[in-house]
């Protein structure tokens, strides 16, 4: 039997560690790519649930329904004004989804392997270990490309103030900067960009925990009592039931998230402090405003997601999630 020299295993065991990296990096694609696609696709829906959570009348309000607000845009804005903040969308999803998605396994094989076994690969506790760590890094650096977003679905009366995601990211910085008189005009700016994101981050934390492990775990539990094989079937399956639990989870956090995004005056005085204004004049209820449009678009958009990435993941010869 032939001798394996040592260089001939570090040689081996090079090349497995860069096709392992390869297989990350595309991944990392995948998962931002379906997610752009996903979002292009739900923009409107995302727009309306924006409007309906900015707005601070009484919760059930017949103003506020989701075809109320959609057209009314249509009618007094036009029917493009529903594609607001796409570039800022997409711009979101590279830096938010494809880190958030593409490293949960990467995330998920390091905690394991640093385990040393103490965790089960198939256990919940990885995956949501694994999800919280990918969407609190995703969450973080996404948060002004989400926050231009928001700025630019906003309602304003005269007309948006923004022409394009750049004019919006340099407004908002200005503003920060002119607006800091204790700080510098870089901190002030980076401040402006940055607010938000204790809510951001909470959000994405809650929503990938949410979507990602109820994806994965739900198609571990079909598969392994033969109830649906690996495939499309599966895939749509799997992804409509974290559609509905991450809506449900996420929504009452992406309220306080928006508003906050949108506090332009700085009325309100951080997280908390919005949570307290919410809760004394609209009531416990008005967390779900927008709830129809957030299940509606986070809904579609999870769905298109899970079953793009896991088509584009075959294409790429990876095994599928």
């Amino acid at each position: 039997m032939p001798t394996v020299t040592i260089e001939t295993k570090v040689a081996m065991l090079d090349a497995r560690d860069k096709a392992t990296n390869s297989q990350y990096a595309l991944k990392f694609v995948s998962a931002a790519v379906s997610n752009m696609f996903a979002s292009a696709v739900s923009n409107p829906l995302d727009i309306i649930k924006v409007r309906q959570q900015l707005r601070t009348q009484t919760p059930g309000a017949r103003h506020n329904s989701f075809w109320s607000v959609g057209l009314q845009m249509a009618r007094s804005e036009g029917v493009l004004s529903l594609m607001n903040g796409f570039s800022a969308s997409m711009l979101r999803e590279v830096v938010y989804s494809g880190l958030r998605m593409g490293s949960y396994e990467y995330f998920k094989d390091t905690l394991f392997d640093a385990s040393k076994g103490a965790l089960s690969r198939d256990g919940l506790g990885l995956k949501v270990a694994a999800a919280t760590i990918a969407a609190t890094l995703g969450s973080a650096l996404a948060n002004p490309a989400d926050l231009v977003k928001v700025r630019m679905q906003a309602y304003y009366p005269d007309g948006s103030p923004y022409r394009h995601m750049r004019h919006a990211f340099t407004a908002i910085w200005n503003e920060g900067a002119h607006s800091s008189s204790n700080t510098s005009s870089m901190s002030g700016g980076l401040r402006a960009l940055y607010r938000g994101t204790e809510a951001t981050t909470l959000r994405g934390v809650v929503l990938s925990a949410t979507q990602i492990c109820s994806y994965d775990q739900i198609k571990q539990v079909f598969k392994r009592q033969g109830i649906m094989e690996e495939g499309i079937g599966l895939h749509f399956t799997a992804s409509m039931f974290a559609g509905l639990f991450c809506s449900i989870t996420s929504n009452p956090i992406d309220v306080v998230k928006v508003r906050l995004m949108n506090d332009k005056a700085r009325e309100i005085n951080g997280t908390f402090d919005c949570v307290k204004t919410i809760m004394v004049r609209e009531g416990p209820m008005a967390f779900y405003k927008g709830f129809s449009m957030c299940w509606a678009r986070l809904g579609s958009h999870t769905i298109l997601t899970f079953v793009m990435f896991e088509r584009l993941r075959l294409l790429f010869g990876i095994d599928a999630l």
